[in-house]
């Protein structure tokens, strides 16, 4: 549009070229000393009229003076100045999260000795991101119903259900499979995914087969207990059927003072 040839269009209208003028050029020199320096244009004298009112102003914008001078404002170059809300239905490709986790996983082996410390590691890794997602998931339920403060919730149940439903849809798309009580005490909950997207796609080497990369997953979920001032220890297993052989159980041990804090709290 800028740089093509308009020999046809200024035939046509002779007009146009008594018109045209050249944008001065402002350097750093220039704004130094409050000058410009504007190129000469090979037209008449209304032209150069028109260059010297454009300098002037393309110079009060850049200084930031004179009349009638707006405000330069910088583009927001940071994700921390976005709106929290602007950003809520965003959702990542599974080919990238998958690349993406593969070099997690990849990076964190290489810096551990056996598969206990590398589902540490992972579990660790996992359990920052719960607690960033949790305090970012609450500060946007109170910004969406205009409260002052986020609302948090503190039965136990509640707490999971949210988890199960809320959390799960926020980080994988759908909501876990299965929440249940585990029969082994009342202190254990399990959180079921029959395809687990995180790991869908990862292949272990027989020589890993006991690895189990939902670590991550776990330390997810423990994340977001801390969050939600529910102390526990979460733990990822895989548990296949021959319908689904990627099936993993997230296992949730609560620590003594949520059962003894459930248990004022009554029915």
């Amino acid at each position: 549009m800028f740089g093509g040839s308009s020999s046809g269009a200024a035939g046509s209208n002779p007009a146009s070229s008594s018109s045209r003028f050249s944008i001065p050029a402002i350097t750093s020199s220039s704004l130094s000393t409050g000058n410009t320096t504007s190129v000469p244009s090979p037209t008449a004298q209304g032209s150069k009229r028109q260059s010297s009112y454009l300098s002037s102003q393309l110079n009060n914008l850049a200084l930031g003076g004179g009349a009638g001078a707006a405000a330069i404002t910088p583009p927001l170059t940071s994700i921390v100045d976005r709106p929290v809300n602007r950003m809520r239905g965003a959702e990542v490709g599974m080919g990238a999260w998958a690349f993406l986790y593969s070099a997690i996983v990849a990076h964190s082996q290489s810096r551990v000795e056996s598969i206990v410390d590398l589902e540490k590691r992972l579990a660790s890794l996992g359990r920052e991101a719960g607690q960033r997602i949790i305090a970012l998931q609450l500060l946007r339920n109170a910004q969406t119903a205009n409260l002052k403060d986020p609302k948090r919730e503190h039965r136990l149940i509640p707490i999971l259900q949210y988890i199960h439903t809320q959390i799960y849809r926020y980080c994988f798309g759908k909501a876990a499979d299965g929440l249940e009580k585990s029969v082994d005490g009342d202190d254990e909950y399990m959180l079921t995914s029959n395809q687990p997207p995180l790991t869908q796609h990862i292949s272990l080497p027989r020589d890993l087969s006991q690895l189990s990369c939902e670590a991550f997953t776990a330390g997810l979920v423990e994340g977001v207990l801390d969050g939600l001032e529910v102390p526990a220890r979460v733990t990822a297993h895989t548990v296949p059927t021959d319908q689904y052989p990627n099936r993993t159980v997230i296992l949730i041990k609560l620590d003594q003072v949520v059962m003894d804090r459930e248990a004022g709290l009554g029915k």
